[in-house]
């Protein structure tokens, strides 16, 4: 871990490992606060697409609810017209958007994050000419998962926060949230560096709170997931042994392998070729593996993976701080893929 840090000019690591679907390692090397406080194993980073997982477990929690359909129309959800005006007879689905192929147009728009707003470009002036579903039609997406965690929340009439934590977070003790303010134990938030310099602020973060109001916005759902990594591999570890955790089901096996289901077309994005599952991938021949499911993520200096072995229930979470952010051949942040070669492929 320090190797890959220090190749890769990171100031901080954390690293969890998964063993036959429990986690037995968490780990950390680096400063927390730059030559100040040292970074250890319970501290809290801004996770920023890692966060996409944690609204697929949402969905899944909902799923077993029988509280969403993931094929039905987001009209059901949302109480108004739904619809793509180019395809109209294709349905826009918690499915689509799940899987990047909702044709809804992405915007970083801070306006286009509230409800009020996305309830209007879901009536037909926020999507492209692409039809809703098809895998040509995919395009990563954060602006769907703004979406897709305000249609969750509509569904369960509750915060997403609500859902995921009496669900699952607070079931394996796990301090995380959607938005940095609202984990329990702030005094474990680290702020983000990029560039050597302090990008997301601890004072920042504290500032976002979770709203009660079901589908008021839906700024945190695309990367504001707030955890350690020793947290997220707590997830991962309920992935990799098909929703149950220290002998408790959490979720059905069947929520479980919706969430991994692949589509049939992969996807070339990024020099990396994989198959998009929901919203997971999966990808052949990693790290010396027959395959693995796995989600990156990058934002204001934050470098993330999240992966598993669902043959060996075997897996790694790694979150560094920092660092560059260079590719590897799979297509993951190579300072992670350091840390994840020598866990999964140590030879």
């Amino acid at each position: 871990m320090a190797q890959a840090g220090s190749d890769h000019g990171a100031m901080a690591v954390q690293a969890a490992v998964i063993r036959d679907g429990e986690v037995v390692l968490e780990s950390a090397w680096g400063w927390a606060v730059r030559d100040s406080v040292a970074m250890t194993p319970q501290h809290k980073l801004r996770c920023a697409s890692l966060t996409k997982v944690a609204v697929g477990l949402s969905a899944a929690l909902l799923l077993d609810q029988g509280l969403i359909d993931p094929e039905a129309n987001l009209s059901t959800y949302w109480g108004s017209t739904v619809c793509n005006p180019y395809y109209p007879d294709d349905p826009v689905t918690i499915d689509t958007l799940l899987t990047h192929t909702s044709s809804l147009s992405d915007s970083s728009s801070l306006s286009a994050l509230k409800g009020s707003a996305a309830r209007q470009r879901l009536a037909g002036s926020g999507f492209q000419s692409l039809r809703p579903g098809d895998p040509a039609s995919w395009g990563y997406n954060n602006y769907g998962f703004s979406v897709l965690g305000m249609t969750l929340e509509l569904a369960a009439q509750q915060p997403l926060d609500q859902v995921l934590g009496e669900g699952l977070l607070e079931p394996m003790g796990i301090d995380a949230a959607f938005e940095g303010g609202s984990v329990t134990h702030t005094e474990l938030l680290a702020p983000l560096y990029q560039g050597g310099s302090v990008s997301r602020s601890v004072s920042e973060m504290l500032g976002y709170v979770c709203n009660p109001t079901p589908g008021y916005r839906g700024n945190f759902f695309a990367g504001g997931f707030t955890c350690s990594a020793g947290e997220l591999a707590k997830l991962a570890a309920l992935l990799s042994a098909d929703g149950v955790y220290e002998g408790e089901a959490l979720l059905s096996p069947e929520a479980v392998a919706y969430l991994e289901t692949p589509m049939e077309t992969p996807i070339t994005y990024r020099d990396s070729t994989f198959y998009q599952c929901r919203p997971l991938r999966y990808q052949e021949g990693m790290y010396g593996r027959e395959g693995l499911y796995y989600h990156t993520g990058s934002a204001y200096g934050f470098y993330g993976l999240l992966s598993y072995d669902p043959e060996t229930g075997d897996g790694v979470v790694v979150f560094t701080n920092g660092a560059e952010g260079s590719t590897d051949a799979y297509g993951v942040y190579a300072v992670c893929g350091e840390i994840a070669q020598a866990v999964y492929n140590p030879a």
